[in-house]
């Protein structure tokens, strides 16, 4: 049986649901009795919360001839001088952003004659859009893990958390979260006092804390394939408002989601939301326990299906 390792060469201080989502899935391959590791030369990331990654992370690997190499969808540089090369381990990408992986412009006939057997996503939208953007086919879903256990409500304040948006072309971008804090404050001065607390670089632990105590999130992604952070904030009882970011679970019933254009619309719904809290509105109770059944739908059963009948095969020959 071959082993599963996952490339994974950024810096150990790099916060990303997409670093969290490969050590996730390491650690349920093993737990599944499928060999499975993390090539990181800086060693395990220090603000994740499970502390036992440290011993699926590899900082050097010899690599045998039935190994699985699983490449970000990130290809260029080193991960294309390895992706490039004849070699007979089986490649597969994880693209976790289906819009990261069209910057980098490879065709899917180039990347099949340099062996890539299998595209995985974690979301049915993004298997789509690889499905027709690129001509991939057969597009495996692997979903993200939501740990409940760890975002989990406590009790909660009037206080608004801005999860932000990453994107590496994010260049004049004006900052949203900025310019909604202003325009709330202008338009709704009853709310100025109301804090904000700004997701950076937060280990995990504090980062389902400031959730777990939050009432309100502001999710600002955009061009996402799944959207982890909003997930993780509905777990944790958050009232969700703001970007859907293309997300396939946003719906009017789990969250208030507009448009990234919609700014003031956003700014209305954040008043509704902290006047709902206050008043102990019931539609908006039931929008969180809403919110709160489509975060259980990405747990660890699901994942653990998934994962076996996309790797399994590859590990099997």
């Amino acid at each position: 049986m071959g082993r599963v390792i996952f490339l994974n060469c950024f810096s150990k201080d790099m916060v990303t649901g997409g670093v969290k989502t490969v050590y996730q899935h390491a650690t349920l391959l093993r737990q599944q009795g499928i060999e499975a590791s993390v090539l990181q030369k800086d060693g395990a990331p220090p603000w994740m919360v499970d502390q036992n990654i440290s011993s699926i992370v590899r900082e050097t690997i010899t690599l045998l001839d039935d190994d699985v190499l699983v490449f970000p969808e990130m290809i260029s540089g080193w991960f294309q001088d390895i992706l490039s090369q004849n070699m007979k381990c089986s490649k597969v990408i994880f693209c976790q952003n289906q819009y990261y992986f069209y910057t980098y412009c490879q065709s899917i006939g180039l990347l099949k004659n340099w062996g890539v057997k299998q595209f995985i996503v974690p979301s049915r939208t993004a298997a789509h859009s690889l499905e027709t953007m690129m001509g991939c086919e057969d597009v495996a879903v692997v979903p993200p893990v939501v740990d409940e256990r760890l975002f989990a409500p406590s009790p909660k304040k009037l206080q608004i958390v801005i999860a932000g948006w990453k994107w590496l072309h994010q260049g004049s971008i004006p900052d949203y979260g900025e310019l909604i804090c202003c325009m709330l404050r202008a338009k709704y001065p009853q709310f100025v006092h109301v804090p904000w607390v700004r997701l950076s670089n937060q280990t995990e632990g504090e980062v389902a804390q400031i959730m777990g105590e939050s009432a309100v999130c502001l999710v600002l992604g955009r061009l996402e394939s799944l959207g982890l952070t909003a997930l993780e904030a509905m777990s944790a009882g958050c009232l969700l408002v703001g970007c859907h970011g293309g997300a396939e679970y946003a719906t009017a019933q789990n969250g208030m989601w507009h448009s990234p254009e919609d700014i003031e619309s956003m700014v209305d719904s954040l008043a509704m939301a902290l006047s709902g809290f206050s008043s102990g509105n019931v539609a908006l109770s039931k929008m969180v326990e809403h919110g709160r059944r489509t975060a259980r739908m990405y747990g660890e059963r699901e994942a653990v299906k998934a994962l076996r009948n996309v790797y399994g095969p590859l590990v099997n020959g």
